[in-house]
């Protein structure tokens, strides 16, 4: 699932951006807007979600091009 993940300020702290991009395999590069497109899996999305509610990210739903 094509998706953009903004990444907030608690989850931009190093030890947590890299942890969440490795388990779920995001590329390790932002924009300016703090935001990172990826390519998810569908069984990775339930656990994203709960990352996005402990708020270390949001995810967005954009047209991107990977």
């Amino acid at each position: 699932m094509r998706l953009t993940i903004c990444w907030t300020k608690k989850g931009r702290q190093k030890d947590c951006y890299n942890s969440i991009r490795e388990k779920f395999g995001i590329p390790d590069y932002m924009t300016v807007n703090h935001e990172t497109p990826c390519d998810i899996r569908e069984e990775d999305m339930e656990l994203l979600r709960e990352c996005e509610r402990r708020g270390f990210l949001m995810i967005r739903f954009k047209n991107i091009r990977l």
